[in-house]
């Protein structure tokens, strides 16, 4: 007779499988760190997330109770089979029960079968003198088999009837996640012209003022700055120059747009680009004017526009 799993032992197996099923389930509402510390983060988390549904704590409930009903039927089960035995198997099953669950599990796993217990299981049949045993499958293998089914089941269910498990989904539910805090810290932490900072030495500000620029100013200014639709932006001569400070009029410009042209619009009252990129493309612009070299009429840019600003002038 075989000792049957102690319900001290699966039934929090069982609840853990259920825990485990849900963070699986449920939509992830934080942003998952990766690497292999990840894991605990993202499992703390993903808990804490499954865990405050009350359906999760209700289901997690029903199951406890249900598996309390199974532990007592298999004790019912098991003390009348137990009747069923012999005096010396009896025996022999209580003495098997004094070791202890995990004991007999790791000693059953190690050792051999005996010359009589194999008779018994010995298949009439073999093939060049080898000899097949009916041996019957470990639980632990059975029980991961089957809920292997059930999970597998459970998966392709969702996957084809809800959003779970979609790369696509997952990857548009993060980004919309990573835009939101985006645009909570740029709320929280954006500038005005009172704030912008001149970082024509910080490289990394200024490769991010070049790729707006490149995407947003190139078409009136062209990517060189020499002047197109929009007046030449390398050279001395400006139009506007409302500010005593040239990084600073070049902010202006961008953020309020140009008032003796309508063309030049106003990207930061629009909303078009944020404090913070209106500074990191006027430091572009300010690199172009003062440390990249000039383009010249004979370069292909634009003959000047506006007013010589002497204070302005390269160094």
């Amino acid at each position: 007779m075989k000792h049957r799993i102690p319900g001290s032992v699966f039934i929090p197996v069982v609840m853990l499988v259920i825990l485990a099923a849900f963070m699986t389930v449920t939509p992830v509402n934080f942003i998952p760190e990766h690497g292999l510390l990840g894991i605990f983060y993202n499992a703390y988390y993903q808990i804490i997330n499954v865990l405050s549904n009350w359906v999760v704590w209700v289901i997690l409930i029903l199951s406890f109770l249900m598996l309390l009903v199974v532990d007592y039927m298999n004790k019912v089960i098991e003390k009348k089979r137990f009747q069923q035995l012999s005096p010396e198997e009896q025996a022999i099953y209580v003495e098997e029960k004094k070791a202890g669950f995990f004991k007999t599990w790791f000693r059953s796993g190690r050792e051999k079968q005996t010359e009589e217990e194999e008779q018994a299981i010995l298949l009439d049949h073999g093939f060049d003198g080898i000899k097949e045993l009916d041996n019957s499958l470990p639980q632990w293998w059975l029980a991961l088999f089957y809920l292997g089914c059930i999970y597998m089941v459970i998966y392709i269910v969702a996957y084809f009837t809800t959003d779970f498990a979609h790369p696509i989904e997952e990857f548009n539910a993060e980004t919309a996640m990573l835009q939101e805090q985006a645009d909570e810290w740029i709320k929280n932490n954006d500038i005005t012209i009172a704030e912008a900072e001149n970082f024509y030495q910080d490289e990394a500000a200024i490769e991010r003022g070049k790729v707006i620029y490149e995407n947003i100013c190139a078409t009136c200014h062209t990517k060189s700055g020499g002047g197109s639709v929009g007046p030449n932006l390398t050279d001395d001569y400006w139009i506007n120059h409302t500010e005593d400070d040239l990084f600073k009029n070049i902010y202006k410009v961008i953020y309020d747009g140009s008032p003796n042209n309508p063309a030049m619009q106003a990207f930061g009252q629009t909303k078009q680009l944020t404090g913070l990129d209106v500074q990191d493309v006027s430091s572009y612009v300010y690199s172009l004017n003062q440390i990249q070299q000039e383009v010249t009429q004979a370069d292909g840019g634009l003959e000047p526009q506006g007013d010589e600003i002497s204070k302005w002038k390269r160094k």
